[in-house]
């Protein structure tokens, strides 16, 4: 290993051994949350801003009782006032508002009430779903475009819960069977599980019982999760199949977040963040790049580690959360996170690199 690799990746220990021992994969746009809205009046508009708030809070603690809270329903009433900005979209025929909010504030709000927090940094689970009806057992891949796998993937995004379903192709199958998802035989899954470079692995079962007194637990899901050392597990239930996905990945965010939330910490200690920024082709786009960071507030030195045109690695240290130099980043736009190749090397799997699209 060099030098610059020993360097980031104990920049990178450091920053996660705070919180838990997992690596976690960072989330883009915590702070915002999208609605479907009736039209663009202004009643209309603060209906969902107030609505987008609350979609918010239960993204950043994971507990949906939060919204109750005298001090939230004090600040929803206010929204306006952590309001960063708002935009409208159409999906179909339909139209969405998008609103995003000041993590800052939205932080001393939680902090100021002894209210868990779960930060950008989430574990990444490789999902192994297996269905049984009427004795027919079958695995669900990442092909899969079934109700239920949509809304699977629609409520992990919504509530920032970084999934992956296996490709299930020769190489998935020779390693795994639907026999070892259903029967939780781990040591397989395990192993299969590697190549996709995950934090951890679920293990999901949906069955089917006719004989249920109550029609709304006629299926049934029950889930085993394996990350960092810990061994989580729940049961949901639902009438039909396509409604099991949203309870599903509503308790798993609620099961995680308790683990992995914190209350109360400490928004001015120094954080340093490891940030890596493809194709900067010259020094006058390294200079701009470092006038960028050190415009974001929170930003409270910037060191360059390695300059090279495919890749050039800054280290940031900021004050407070790295979230604000997230939403930052987020929020200006000239750097773009870039998609990565699900099997590549684990340690560069958890990096986010960026793309510099200013002038």
């Amino acid at each position: 290993m060099d030098r610059l690799t020993g360097v980031l990746v104990a920049v990178m220990m450091a920053l996660l051994l705070a919180s838990s021992n997992v690596q976690a994969k960072l989330i883009e746009n915590l702070y915002s949350a999208t609605v479907d809205v009736g039209s663009q009046d202004s009643r209309l508009r603060q209906q969902a801003l107030t609505d987008a708030f609350r979609q918010v809070i239960i993204k950043v603690t994971g507990q949906p009782a939060l919204v109750d809270d005298p001090a939230i329903n004090a600040a929803s009433r206010n929204v306006n006032d952590l309001l960063v900005q708002y935009g409208y979209q159409r999906e179909g025929s339909q139209t969405q508002l998008t609103a995003t909010f000041d993590g800052q504030k939205l932080r001393d709000l939680l902090a100021a009430n002894a209210m868990p927090y779960w930060g950008s940094r989430r574990p990444q689970l490789l999902l192994w779903m297996a269905t049984d009806t009427r004795g027919k057992r079958e695995m669900i891949g990442s092909s899969d475009e079934s109700v239920f796998t949509q809304q699977l993937r629609s409520k992990a995004k919504q509530l920032a819960i970084p999934i992956q379903l296996p490709i299930l192709d020769l190489t998935d199958s020779m390693q795994v069977s639907v026999t070892d998802v259903w029967g939780r035989f781990i040591g397989p899954i395990k192993t299969a599980s590697t190549r996709y470079a995950t934090d951890g692995f679920a293990v999901v079962r949906v069955t089917e019982n006719p004989q249920a007194e109550d029609a709304d637990k006629r299926y049934q899901l029950d889930w085993r999760v394996d990350v960092d050392d810990k061994r989580l597990q729940g049961i949901v239930y639902a009438s039909s199949t396509d409604w099991l996905a949203e309870p599903f990945i509503a308790e798993l965010a609620q099961t995680l977040a308790a683990e992995y939330s914190v209350i109360n910490s400490d928004q001015q200690s120094l954080v340093q963040v490891p940030l890596s920024i493809a194709g900067l082709e010259n020094w006058q786009q390294v200079l701009a790049v470092e006038s960028f960071l050190q415009s974001i507030p929170s930003v409270d030195a910037i060191k360059l580690d390695r300059y090279a045109r495919e890749q050039t690695d800054f280290v940031v240290t900021v004050r407070g959360s790295e979230d604000n130099l997230l939403q930052s980043i987020q929020l200006d736009g000239r750097l773009r996170s870039q998609e990565i190749s699900p099997f590549v090397n684990p340690e560069l799997r958890q990096q986010t690199i960026y793309q510099w699209v200013g002038d």
